[in-house]
């Protein structure tokens, strides 16, 4: 059977460090290589820059050879949830060997850190620290170091997710490689040569600089950023006008319903309602106990107007295709031959026709996010209706 290597990111943008990761991935793995991307909405609880069609395009273009969509019910909850549901999708796939992450500290023994953070043991400690008010990484760094006697510092996004893919993976034959990134740090702001985070990536592009961008991304990517058809503030501000409007019309207990709040957090999101702009509201709500990155999600949640119960799926539905190659067509076929969940391409007129709660849960969710992000880039509504997966010859 035809074996793979597997990539899970967002893409948001695609840049010279990603391009760097899918060459070396190749290298050492000697594989086609399979991409689990976030769709319309990006685990940081931001919608994405591009759509979910030009992204995997401009993946494909870029070197990788199949992209499959994270659902939004996975994409739009916390790094342990984004991890669990992205190492599904590849297992599902049936021909996934090796997943090859990015992370800051590469020699880490992930592997050792998340058979520790699994056992009852550690897990009592770390339900304690949480309780304590502590955030998820915060608690699981004190309770490592608490069981092993060793100091963990699990400060950077992408070491928090290589610890919860080594997790992930603990149940499955997959194995993981880990690539160190180079130069710019996940949350780096400056752009000083060819390698720079997409977080500075986004606020070069929030500032009006996107000159400053070219040296950092593929010449079709900075093509496809620099002919934005809309105002990068303008699109945040609108964000925050409908998120507003979501607060202000609902009662705490409503909030609490059609999102992930816990421990009364939801009457900090309302009192979030009179603020002038998303960045007051997230600092508002933000701080020890509830990292920004949450608060952002939550709103976006929110916005999706969907049950909270939709945001607990354990498992994916289905494998939606949204750009291959070749290479990627003849895995579609192995992938077809083994894969317990359907895959979709183009839907029809009703894609919810003898299907699972499950998957009628996650699609309208993807649903609804395609259709929020067609609002914010003012495009039509209807994308997933209309589109079909972007196929390179």
């Amino acid at each position: 059977m035809q074996q793979a290597a597997g990539i899970i990111a967002e893409y948001n943008p695609f840049h010279n460090g990603h391009l760097y990761h899918l060459e070396q991935t190749r290298k050492i793995i000697g594989l086609p290589v399979i991409v689990i991307m976030s769709g319309s909405i990006m685990q940081r609880g931001e919608p994405a820059l591009l759509d979910k069609w030009t992204r995997a395009r401009l993946a494909v273009d870029n070197g990788a050879d199949l992209v499959i969509e994270l659902p939004a019910a996975f994409s739009l909850r916390s790094a342990q949830y984004f991890a669990a549901g992205a190492v599904s999708l590849l297992t599902a796939c049936g021909c996934v060997s090796t997943l090859s992450c990015g992370a800051e500290n590469p020699a880490a023994d992930f592997l050792s850190l998340s058979a520790a953070l699994t056992t009852p043991e550690c897990s009592k400690l770390l339900q304690a620290k949480l309780r304590q008010g502590l955030s998820y990484a915060a608690a699981s760094e004190q309770a490592l170091r608490d069981l092993t006697g060793e100091t963990v510092h699990l400060n950077t996004p992408n070491d928090i997710l290589a610890l919860e893919y080594s997790k992930a993976l603990q149940k499955t034959s997959i194995k993981p490689l880990f690539i160190r990134r180079l130069h710019a740090a996940y949350n780096d702001t400056s752009i000083n040569g060819s390698i720079a985070s997409a977080t500075a990536i986004r606020q070069a592009l929030q500032a009006g600089k996107t000159e400053k961008i070219a040296c950092a991304a593929p010449p079709d990517v900075y093509a496809k950023l620099r002919s934005l058809p809309y105002s990068l503030p303008a699109s945040q501000q609108t964000l925050w006008s409908l998120i507003s409007y979501r607060l202000r019309m609902l009662t705490p207990r409503q909030i609490a319903a059609y999102c992930q709040c816990s421990e009364g957090l939801e009457n900090i999101l309302k009192r979030a309602a009179s603020c002038s702009s998303l960045t007051e509201a997230v600092a508002l709500c933000s701080g020890k106990r509830y990292p920004a990155s949450r608060i952002r999600r939550l709103f976006l949640q929110l916005l999706l107007h969907r049950s909270a119960a939709d945001f607990a799926q354990q498992q994916p539905a289905y494998l939606r295709i949204l750009a291959f190659n070749q290479q990627g067509r003849s895995l579609l076929q192995t992938i077809k031959q083994n894969s317990p969940l359907p895959l979709l391409t183009k839907l029809g007129r009703n894609p919810f026709r003898d299907r699972s709660e499950a998957f009628r849960q996650q699609l309208e969710l993807d649903l609804a996010a395609s259709d929020l992000l067609s609002l914010l880039l003012q495009r039509p509504a209807g994308s997933d209706f209309l589109t079909s997966p972007y196929y390179k010859n």
